[in-house]
């Protein structure tokens, strides 16, 4: 009761991350349901494997957030046109050959809860199948007017391959550096979101400032998106993570809960580490590393620089004004953090 003695008007409930980013994004539904077509039929072909591949990575879900930030990036500087569907299946198309590849690289077993491609399908077909992606992702980006277009996408595609080729070689190295980590990072996960994002600043013709805030915004959400990925593989309890806990560890990557678990640790802390990354996937070995990263507070200090970038995306926002695509940008950020797998 009030000090009136009427009844308080109840508070609105709070929508979670999910339910929030849900409302946010439904004036793009039908735009996402184009790329969800799109994707089918651009992935058609005679030769048996690349339907079958396909439709097994690309048809077994995802979040479609690269598609999606090109739609609502789109909308949020005023196109009106059609191209952003295509340009959407372009990016999910690279990012998808870059998971066949990915998977193969690992040797994964599962891929979104599922056997993955390369378990079921065999490395070779694999490998060819994430070829054909990629050559008919630059197919369909060759119609695109904007020469610029064609341009940022050909760039971020050999900055992928230049941050994959970083992790290797920082795989099993537990003298990574986090300057290292992020700049792994950066290439192989931020760059292309970050295109997604310019991408549509492009289409709807926005001015240099806006396309690079745009920009911004992707880069730094690719950055919190990665590490939460990476905090997630330490610490997911959502049955869809689809991967045991430690993958990361037992495939030999050195992600930043780890390196910042080493900055921390004392001798005998290192050495648990250590010969947790020695024993690959022993069991016994992988839980006590998790509980020396859990006990350096890495976990957290993860956390807490994923919603650091995401303050410093949303913030990035501000040179345009409030409107529903730029709120459902702000809603996707902050259900990068949010997320359980």
């Amino acid at each position: 009761m009030s000090l009136t003695g009427h009844k308080k008007p109840r508070a609105p409930a709070r929508l979670s991350a999910r339910d929030a980013v849900k409302a946010a994004l439904a004036p793009y539904k039908s735009d996402l349901d184009k790329t969800e077509e799109a994707l089918r039929g651009y992935y058609q072909s005679d030769v048996a494997y690349v339907p079958l591949i396909s439709g097994h990575l690309i048809g077994g879900g995802g979040k479609r957030l690269r598609p999606l930030l090109v739609i609502v990036s789109s909308h949020l500087c005023g196109y009106r046109g059609e191209a952003h569907i295509d340009l959407s299946v372009v990016v999910e198309f690279i990012h998808a050959a870059t998971l066949l590849h990915d998977d193969v690289v690992d040797s994964s077993n599962l891929r979104r809860g599922s056997v993955s491609a390369n378990i079921k399908y065999g490395n070779q077909a694999s490998v060819l199948t994430g070829d054909f992606l990629f050559a008919q992702a630059f197919t369909i980006m060759s119609r695109a007017a904007d020469i610029g277009v064609v341009r940022l996408v050909s760039e971020v595609t050999r900055t992928l391959a230049e941050g994959e080729l970083l992790q290797l070689g920082s795989t099993w190295d537990l003298a990574t550096t986090e300057e290292r980590y992020l700049d792994t990072i950066y290439r192989k996960t931020a760059a292309l979101i970050a295109a997604c994002c310019r991408i549509g600043a492009r289409l709807g013709g926005a001015t240099a400032e806006r396309e690079a805030a745009l920009g911004e915004f992707g880069a730094k959400i690719g950055f919190a998106f990665q590490l939460m990925d990476d905090l997630l593989d330490y610490s997911a309890k959502d049955a869809g993570w689809g991967k045991p806990l430690g993958a990361d560890l037992a495939e030999g990557k050195v992600t930043l809960p780890v390196i910042l678990a080493l900055r921390q640790a004392d001798t005998a802390d290192r050495a648990v580490i250590e010969h947790a990354f020695a024993q690959g996937t022993e069991r016994v070995a992988l839980a006590e590393a998790l509980e020396v990263i859990n006990r350096r507070g890495a976990l957290e200090a993860t956390r807490a620089m994923a919603q650091k970038f995401v303050a410093e995306a949303k913030a990035a926002l501000d040179v345009f004004e409030p409107s529903a695509p730029r709120e459902a940008l702000r809603a996707l950020a902050d259900f990068v953090i949010e997320r359980e797998a």
